[in-house]
């Protein structure tokens, strides 16, 4: 059996929703202390052998609800606060990575990150 290979040069490590909101809650079943860390560790691995790194982040302000939804706070309640939607400090952004904004589910939709993984030639 031939072992798997990874051309790191057109590959991403794209890191999805390590914000504030996320991980200044209690999570279970690893802390977000745990889950962070292993996620810094993988991309500094992967920055060091010459992959890309995407953080995706969620502007909380900024989801649409559509009528059919249940709204995601009760009326008057406050928004959130503007460092919510931040990366998280523990996060480990470097300056060569690329952070990418969403204002819906997806880190595709209505985002630019599949054009930026296209014109840099990532296929994996």
């Amino acid at each position: 059996m031939t072992e798997p290979s990874l051309n790191l040069a057109r590959t991403a490590l794209v890191l999805i929703d390590l914000q504030n909101s996320n991980v200044g809650r209690e999570l279970a079943p690893h802390t977000a202390e745990q889950a962070v860390g292993s996620c810094v560790l993988l991309a500094q691995e992967m920055r060091g052998r010459g992959a890309m790194i995407v953080y995706v982040r969620v502007l909380l302000n900024e989801l649409p609800t559509p009528l059919a939804d249940a709204p995601m706070r009760p009326p008057g309640a406050a928004a959130p606060p503007y460092d919510a939607s931040e990366l998280s400090p523990m996060a480990g952004v470097e300056a060569t990575d690329i952070v990418v904004a969403k204002r819906q589910w997806g880190a595709f939709y209505g985002t630019e990150l599949d054009q930026l993984l296209r014109r840099r030639g990532i296929d994996t």
